[in-house]
């Protein structure tokens, strides 16, 4: 009984014990400082507008036609007796070349004819002139002689003129498409003989979109550049007019590219070549050029304000490609507009800037 009475008190000793070293412990320990609790934000990236107005550059394409078309016709009758070899289809001949020959038989007689008409009537006049000039200068036989010389005379240009049509020749330079005529071909006046395609100058028509349209409206002086669809070869081209017309298809306007002497650039630029367009020289005041990142629901950016809090600016998008827009709003150049896209974005949030580069 004792002994259980000793192991008891000695267990109160050793719990009192640890119970004044605990306390020994708590009371030696530092205070803890608390610290007010703060909301700083998100972390966003942004961009800092740093010009206005912008440069726009409209991309289209189209095919190489000729500026005019025409069709080579005989003027005359006959039997064609010559063919220029070089008149082939894809060859390009120069103005004036004589490109076939009608038989000229007929119309040398229809010549010798009318010279000798002219002969007689000369001979009629003189004659009239002698046994009525002393009764009327103005007598009516004097007056029919000299309306035969007069139609003799006419006749003569009207054969001469016959007779070098039998000579057919380029009225310009042109692009041989096609031919319809063969040596001892019988042609009449209005036969096609070829058709041909002029190579003072080519058109491209380049189909724009009708807000495009609009920017070009406001260019001042545009200036075309043609790429092959390689990229390896360009041409300047003049924006020659822009069609009032759209297209009832596609409902799209043409803005029609010139380029003269297509086939003395370097390398020529060839009828029915596929080009790529770039339209350039259209410049803008009152907008800014944006990345497509800072724009949200195609229709409105971030700026941020006061105290690095979020104000939603409404834009009207003008044009827009891969990287960047070209926008109008209530913005100004040093604006700080977000990028980094956020679960919840409100007016008056407050973000922090995320500074790394």
């Amino acid at each position: 009984m004792l002994r259980k009475l000793v192991n008891l008190v000695f267990a109160l000793l050793i719990l009192a014990g640890a119970g004044l070293v605990a306390q020994q412990l708590i009371d030696s320990r530092e205070p803890l400082h608390s610290k007010p609790r703060t909301s700083e934000g998100p972390l966003v990236q942004i961009h800092t507008i740093d010009r206005n107005g912008a440069d726009i550059t409209l991309n289209s394409h189209g095919t190489v036609q000729t500026k005019t078309a025409l069709q080579l016709t005989s003027d005359v009758a006959g039997r064609v007796t010559w063919v220029n070899p070089e008149l082939m289809t894809g060859v390009i001949l120069a103005a004036d070349t004589v490109v076939a020959r009608v038989d000229k038989t007929q119309y040398e007689v229809a010549l010798a004819q009318a010279n000798l008409a002219l002969r007689e009537a000369e001979l009629s006049l003189a004659d009239a002139h002698t046994r009525f000039k002393t009764h009327s200068p103005r007598h009516p036989q004097i007056r029919r002689a000299e309306a035969q010389v007069t139609a003799a005379n006419a006749q003569i240009k009207k054969a001469e003129t016959d007779l070098k049509r039998t000579d057919i020749t380029l009225p310009v330079k042109a692009l041989v498409a096609s031919k319809q005529i063969a040596l001892g071909q019988y042609v009449a006046p209005g036969s096609v003989l070829a058709n041909l395609q002029a190579v003072d100058s080519v058109e491209i028509a380049l189909p724009i979109s009708q807000a495009e349209l609009e920017l070009l409206r406001s260019a001042s002086s545009p200036v075309v550049r043609l790429t092959s669809v390689k990229g390896d070869s360009q041409w300047e081209a003049q924006l020659a007019r822009v069609n009032q017309q759209l297209d009832q298809a596609t409902r799209v306007a043409y803005a029609v590219a010139e380029v003269a002497s297509p086939y003395e650039q370097t390398p020529p630029l060839r009828i029915g070549q596929f080009v790529e367009a770039h339209i350039q020289g259209i410049s803008l005041d009152d907008v800014f050029r944006l990345p497509t990142t800072a724009i949200f629901e195609n229709r409105f950016v971030y700026r941020l304000v006061n105290d690095n809090r979020l104000q939603r600016v409404n834009v009207n998008i003008l044009r827009q490609d891969a990287r960047s827009v070209v926008a109008q709003g209530n913005l100004a150049v040093n604006d700080q507009l977000v990028l980094s896209r956020l679960d919840i974005m409100t007016d008056g949030m407050q973000v922090r800037v995320d500074h790394t580069p």
